[in-house]
């Protein structure tokens, strides 16, 4: 009896440590929006049981969409990188057979209603040129010996076919100068003259025609061989049709696709949009140029946003008044993907450039007009008594004026004073507020946090291709935030760095990060900007400048004629040129005119090639560090090393032993003293790198042990401070700090890593973990901590080393939504000490909140008011009747 009992405790002492995701708390501080990436390849499936759109996505990915609403009915994600790449999409009855790969080709059937994998087989090719599907076989073509040679493969088996067709090739001129339409190979020989030759029979003549181009491009899905050739900026549509070539002029410089209407008769569809609020369909028969009036339409919407339409599938038929009717999936040059009902009717639209996000910006939402008027009201202190009492009667008019507007629900229409939705104001905690992304197709979004919405976006027009980050290889957007919205006199202000289109210059793009307004558009200065610094003092119009640094090393200021609100300490400004392995340290005066900046080298360091710098991290601006020290189990102080000056540097050089040896170095920007340096040996790519407070992490994959790993360090000044009051690189202590490190093992493979911030920095430290899995990992810092003892604790809360990090499935933050291809994670605080808000952002975006520490300054949602109140009264209602019999206790005993 007294085993059960005991047993019985044990097992609800367990049951109450329990820590999971009730199913009605699914969804309610989350969202998950799956996407598919840019289309390359499409099928269009009318059949009445399916109605299904089948796409290839430059992400790799094969998916199948519904045609009614564009939905993901299925996704299969494939190999990343060339290995995954698809060159080929071929659909079937009950199949949709994919090409992917490179130097080894490897072909796939897949389910056209679930996407279950049906078969697959792979070879090797070289040199391939072109794959294409004729007669149930694959033709890749390929050349070899100066000639053009094609191999069949059987598509289900894979089984080579028995001949191999050769062609001469003296007019082949490569690849960029032919198009393959339909089974036929069409090139500009070295003169510009135009040569046909039909590759699935190998004793079919070439046909040539004696015209001269300039460019040529195949018309995607063309059913009989289609091309457009350039000729001094005109375009001609040349086509097949019973072994003649025959040649259409086109009016305008459209996207083009051809359609089997009849057995003998194509439908030739064109789309343009001149300019972004303006769409132009032609529909005609291609044989004889008949114009189809139910296809041609030219119409202008204010809320229409094409940029360089292209159709990418369409399908045609006849309705019941026997008129043509066709509906085409159409991509555009900002990656979005859309449905268009021939003429002008769009159908339903997918914003596919969110799978390239190349910066992301959390902006808080202003106040409400309420708010505002209140915040004005108080904020005035030279005003005098008669002017606050006329401003405190208009105020009070204005919030009776608001409440019978909400009342009688006046209020629907967008407010005048931020120009968006009246219930885009901020919460009382900070957690409603606006994600601005920056896409590599040049569009920028603004974000709902809450539910995901897309309130406004924007496409930049007049711009090239993003700045290359060198250090990661990846398109790079700085955006800085220069005013925020809590100054009411002025409308939030944030600047994006651009890329010329025209020239290696940069230009900058101001906008309101609230609606995404823009009063100056796109400005171009005369110079390339290498790195940009906030200054720390506002101007006298509460923007925050910019101090541009051009590739001449010269300073700029951005905004330039705006004065500043008072002159700025002597700015430190360090250049990292991974090219060459070049660090620079600058210093720059600012004078408060903010004109005629002066700078002057520091100091300079030069890393020996072939190094390479593969990664720079430095702490959040808006991290706060709480505790300055650590107590330890003999009541005494570990002293933090906060060093703001300092960034962490990852270098990558090859070793003829180790194969590759990682290199992390602690510099300090400021004096370019380097701190220290650790060498990890034979490790590789993926690496990630995380600097928060006085620790770092650093991630890599070990080919040794072939597992990933991941160092922490941590670095104290020691019992005593050696900067007491602040913190100086100049004229501090040059004593070294002490480093402890120690290193870990992760069961999987790390997309992403990024460490929670809140506000003030009292919250414990998580780290999010987004693996090749799927799962977003949120793992205590006390699990990396480099000071976990490898016998019994000597401090309190400290945990026992172990060299596997655990992974617990209610460590999950996405339950069951997994996130592929995660490209970052982005995380900011929220006016709650205790939560912070999570962005991730990849193939999928994914926001949720996470409280490390709990929610210990939020009441819970299931707290019971009326019992506390029913309570409070009780104990009032106790108290002063428990005071009157005490004082009428008193005056007897006084009587007595």
């Amino acid at each position: 009896m007294v085993s059960k009992l005991i047993f019985v405790v044990l097992l609800s002492s367990f049951l109450f440590t329990v820590n999971g995701l009730y199913e009605d708390q699914a969804g309610k501080f989350d969202w998950k929006q799956n996407y598919v990436g840019e289309v390359k390849f499409s099928s269009i499936d009318v059949d009445v049981t399916t109605k299904r759109l089948y796409v290839a996505t430059e992400k790799n990915v094969v998916a199948s969409l519904a045609i009614d609403t564009g939905d993901i009915i299925w996704r299969q994600i494939l190999e990343k990188g060339p290995e995954g790449s698809v060159e080929l999409i071929h659909p079937t009855k009950s199949r949709i057979i994919t090409v992917s790969g490179v130097d080894v080709i490897k072909v796939r059937g897949w389910d056209v209603k679930d996407g279950y994998l049906h078969f697959e087989w792979s070879t090797e090719t070289s040199n391939v040129l072109y794959l294409f599907v004729f007669n149930g076989l694959l033709h890749n073509v390929y050349s070899s010996n100066n000639l053009i040679a094609v191999d069949t493969y059987h598509l289900e088996t894979g089984v080579k076919g028995k001949a191999t067709y050769t062609f001469p090739s003296h007019w082949f001129s490569g690849s960029d100068r032919c198009a393959l339409s339909s089974g036929s190979l069409a090139c500009l020989d070295v003169a510009g003259k135009l040569n046909i030759g039909l590759l699935i029979k190998s004793n079919t003549d070439r046909l040539s025609l004696d015209m001269i181009g300039d460019k040529i491009k195949a018309i995607p899905g063309s059913p009989i061989p289609a091309f457009i050739v350039t000729i001094k900026n005109v375009e001609k549509l040349i086509y097949v049709k019973e072994n003649k070539i025959l040649v259409r002029s086109l009016t305008t410089r459209s996207s083009s696709f051809i359609y089997t209407y009849m057995a003998d008769r194509h439908i030739l569809l064109q789309i343009s949009s001149p300019m972004q609020d303006t769409i132009v369909t032609e529909g005609s028969i291609l044989e004889d140029s008949t114009v189809i009036e139910s296809l041609s339409l030219k119409e202008s919407k204010s809320s229409l946003k094409i940029s360089n339409p292209r159709i990418s599938s369409a399908f045609c038929g006849r309705s019941k008044a026997n008129t043509v009717n066709c509906v085409a999936l159409v991509t555009t040059q900002d990656q979005s993907l859309m449905l268009l009902k021939m003429p002008g009717t769009i159908k339903w639209h997918r914003e596919e450039s969110l799978t390239n996000i190349i910066n992301v910006e959390f902006v808080d939402l202003p106040v409400s007009d309420i708010e505002a008027a209140i915040e004005k009201e108080f904020g005035n202190k030279e005003s005098g008594a008669f002017s606050m009492f006329v401003r405190r009667l208009l105020s009070q008019l204005q919030q009776l004026r608001t409440l019978f507007a909400t009342v009688l629900g006046i209020i629907e229409s967008p407010s005048e004073t931020t120009g968006t939705k009246s219930n885009l104001v901020r919460d009382q905690f900070g957690l409603h507020k606006i994600i601005v992304t920056v896409t590599s197709a040049g569009k920028i979004f603004g974000i709902d946090n809450l539910n995901g919405e897309i309130l406004w976006s924007v496409l930049l027009c007049g711009v090239g291709t993003f700045y290359e980050n060198k250090v990661n290889g990846l398109p790079s957007a700085p955006m800085y935030l220069q005013r925020n919205s809590k100054h009411l006199s002025y409308s939030p202000m944030c600047t994006l760095l651009l890329k010329s289109e025209d020239s290696e210059n940069t230009v900058l793009f101001t906008f309101n990060p609230i609606n995404g307004e823009s009063k100056n558009g796109v400005t171009q200065v005369p110079y390339r900007v290498i790195q940009a610094v906030p200054l720390p003092v506002l101007n006298i119009e509460s923007v925050r400048s910019l101090i541009l640094f051009d590739s001449s090393n010269s300073p700029h200021l951005y905004p330039a004629d705006t004065p500043l609100s008072s002159k700025p300490p002597p700015l430190y400004i360090y250049i990292a040129n991974p090219t060459n392995g070049l660090l620079q340290g600058f210093t720059v005066n600012v004078p408060i005119s903010g004109k005629e900046l002066s700078t002057k080298e520091v100091w300079k360091t030069q890393f020996n090639k072939p190094t390479q710098i593969i990664a720079i991290g430095s702490r959040d601006a808006m991290e706060h560090v709480h505790s300055q020290g650590r107590v330890l189990s003999d009541r005494s102080v570990l002293y933090k090393y906060i060093n703001p000056n300092m960034v962490a540097i990852l270098t990558l050089a090859p070793d003829t032993t180790h194969k590759s040896v990682l290199t992390l170095h602690l510099l300090d920007a400021v004096s370019g003293i380097i701190i220290y340096s650790v060498v990890h040996k034979r490790a590789s790519h993926p690496i990630h790198l995380v600097h928060s407070e006085n620790w770092l992490l650093c991630s890599y994959y070990n080919d040794k042990t072939r597992r990933t790993e991941i160092a922490s360090y941590e670095l104290y000044d020691g019992n005593q401070l050696s900067n007491s009051s602040d913190f100086s690189s100049v004229g501090g202590s040059l004593i070294p700090p002490i480093v402890e490190k120690q290193a870990y093992i992760l069961p999987g493979f790390l997309q992403a890593m990024k460490p929670t911030i809140t506000e003030k920095g009292i919250t414990s430290k998580h780290i999010l973990m987004a693996t090749t899995t799927g799962h977003l990992l949120e793992v205590p810092w006390a699990f990396l901590d480099p000071r976990r003892p490898l016998g019994e604790p000597k401090e309190e809360g400290a945990i026992p080393y172990i060299p596997e990090l655990p992974m617990p499935s209610e460590s999950m933050i996405n339950y069951n939504k997994s996130l592929m291809r995660v490209d970052g994670i982005y995380t900011t605080p929220s006016s709650l000490e205790s939560t912070c808000l999570v962005f991730v952002y990849g193939l999928d975006l994914f926001y949720t909140r996470v409280a490390p520490s709990k929610t210990f300054d939020v009441l819970k949602e299931d707290f019971d008011y009326l019992v506390i109140i029913i309570v409070t009264t009780i104990l009032l209602i106790s108290a002063y009747v428990t005071k009157n019999l005490a004082s009428q206790k008193a005056l007897k005993q006084a009587w007595k």
